[in-house]
């Protein structure tokens, strides 16, 4: 089975490769099939990365439709010191300013409990059907999850789903996998 390392490289090169155009147009395609999703639409307040790496999908639209719906959302804050996030509430992308590892965050932090979270949405490089998740690996959304029961969605674009996803017992799959194409149920 070929590395994490190895698929990481993969898989970002392919992203990179992808035009604005593409980004935006497989995007919307993901969003759309994200909002078809019933975990999600039934969900007020809904927990989702902020896409600012390069070429992932974007979340951005995502994040307007959210707030115009009146639904409460809240973003990750990564804090370098403790390898743990915290969760703000965000009310409009234009509270947004470049924080740790170059990812978009809130200027200031409204912290929302996890206990109120209903939904999480998660970025991905690489997922398998088995709800398996490959991220940047530095280990975030594995922590903030560890001992969450709640739906969680990984957003990936259909060539970042591989037949299989390198694994330790460390790492946390999730519940769904929303693809241009597809959406993948993966576990209850």
């Amino acid at each position: 089975m070929i590395s994490k390392k190895a698929l990481r490289e993969e898989l970002q090169l392919q992203r990179q490769a992808l035009s604005k155009d593409e980004v935006r147009q497989r995007s919307k395609q993901i969003v759309e099939q994200l909002l078809s999703l019933p975990d999600f639409f039934r969900a007020d307040v809904v927990h989702t990365y902020i896409s600012s790496k390069n070429h992932e999908v974007d979340t951005h639209e995502l994040i307007r439709v959210l707030v115009k719906q009146r639904k409460r959302v809240v973003v990750p804050i990564a804090d370098k010191a403790t390898k743990t996030m915290k969760h703000s509430e965000l009310f409009s992308l234009s509270e947004l300013v470049g924080g740790a590892y170059g990812i978009l965050e809130p200027k200031m932090c409204r912290p929302v409990p996890v206990s109120e979270l209903q939904v999480i949405v998660l970025p991905a490089l690489a997922v398998d059907r088995k709800g398996n998740r490959l991220g940047f690996g530095a280990g975030f959304y594995d922590r903030f999850l560890q001992d969450l029961r709640l739906p969680t969605i990984a957003l990936a674009y259909d060539f970042q789903l591989k037949d299989e996803v390198p694994v330790e017992k460390t790492d946390i799959p999730v519940s769904f996998i929303v693809t241009e194409q597809e959406i993948i149920r993966c576990r209850n």
